[in-house]
């Protein structure tokens, strides 16, 4: 028996959307048009994915991409997606990119609760789950009517190109899918998504597609601002701490930071410019081998303030004065200790600016972990 094509021109075809819909809740396999190439579109059960293991000719511990209809729903899957996952979000999708999520220990508990247990051990093998939000309208549609997690992916056997067209995917699969969607617009890219991960190696470009390691880098790259008064004492310490911080999360140099999509600076409210780190900082920073030799100092500017994804302030004047300059960094500037001011060491010993720099480290762990 030949398999059904369907033709949908809009999201509008309300009667054929619920039918697909209807189609893919009730574990039918159906070849969907994406902006990128088809996809054989399947609920995440075990029986249906089985049987698209057989129809792709894929070993069964291959990983499958979870599709969703609306960036909305994410949430039911990654409770907590981090701040670089939200930027390239917020650039990409919906669109041809699909983004690994790490999860951590809490947020699988989240997901293992609110899913069945088949659903979940099929979505998060180790702790991971590849996600895209295709951005062709019929598809969306039917992603949302299902209902139902559905994973897709690339509509081609094993070692061949994937079908760009509702023709392909027939000559693929005709007779053995439930239903084949012709739609207008499809596959105006003609290759694959990107994919990229995000999580304890800040983003890895997993395979290059429609967007360039350079597009998801412009894109998702968080910036960190930290500010105090003169710029020569606590925020180039906590710039230097933080980068220390965040390279040995990534069991990384230094210097390849930005390769994974971070960008740490630092100014001051009030600073000379150009001047370097205060003696103490230097010393104390080369100690916990973070060091400022380089470091000038520079004020801060609107420039500075727009760029940066977090703003991190020593006291509560630095924050209302980083707001009277600029009134939209409100909802992105902090304390970097919220409970308490990180006095300025600027004339003291070197005990004075190491117990500053011991405040500076304890408030970055707390801050990292909770923001990033």
């Amino acid at each position: 028996m030949k398999s059904d094509v369907v033709t949908i021109q809009s999201p509008d075809d309300r009667e054929a959307i619920r039918r697909i819909g209807r189609l893919l809740r009730d574990g039918a396999i159906v070849a969907l048009p994406t902006e990128t190439v088809y996809g054989l579109a399947a609920k995440a059960e075990k029986e249906v994915v089985d049987r698209l293991d057989r129809l792709k000719g894929r070993p069964a511990d291959k990983r499958y991409t979870l599709h969703i209809g609306r960036c909305e729903e994410l949430t039911l899957y990654v409770p907590r997606p981090s701040l670089q996952a939200r930027k390239l979000m917020h650039h990409f999708w919906p669109g041809p990119l699909t983004i690994v999520f790490e999860l951590d220990k809490k947020s699988l508990e989240q997901t293992q609760n609110a899913l069945p247990d088949q659903t979940y051990e099929i979505l998060y093998r180790d702790g991971t789950l590849g996600i895209r939000c295709p951005a062709h309208p019929v598809t969306s549609a039917l992603l949302t009517e299902a209902l139902a997690p559905i994973v897709a992916p690339s509509a081609n056997p094993s070692h061949q190109p994937p079908a760009v067209s509702a023709a392909q995917a027939a000559a693929y699969f005709d007779g053995r899918i439930d239903a084949i969607i012709d739609s207008p617009g499809a596959c105006t890219y003609r290759k694959p998504s990107t994919v990229v991960r995000s999580g304890s190696r800040g983003l890895e470009v997993l395979r290059e597609g429609v967007f360039t390691q350079q597009d998801i880098l412009h894109a998702g790259t968080v910036n960190l601002l930290f500010v105090c008064t003169g710029n020569t004492c606590r925020s180039p310490m906590a710039e230097a701490l933080c980068r220390k911080y965040l390279a040995d999360k990534f069991n990384c140099n230094l210097d390849d930071l930005p390769k994974l999509g971070y960008s740490i600076e630092s100014a001051g409210i009030a600073a000379f410019e150009a001047m370097p780190a205060s003696r103490h900082a230097l010393e104390i920073s080369r100690e916990r081998h973070a060091p400022l030799d380089s470091h000038r100092s520079r004020q801060l500017t609107d420039e500075l303030i727009a760029r940066a994804d977090l703003i991190f302030v020593m006291t509560p004047m630095h924050r209302q004065m980083v707001i009277q300059a600029a009134p939209q960094a409100k909802d992105k500037c902090f304390l970097l200790d919220p409970s308490a001011e990180i006095p300025d060491p600027i004339g003291q010993d070197s005990s004075v600016y190491r117990a500053c720099a011991e405040h500076i480290e304890r408030c970055l762990s707390e801050r990292m972990n909770e923001l990033l």
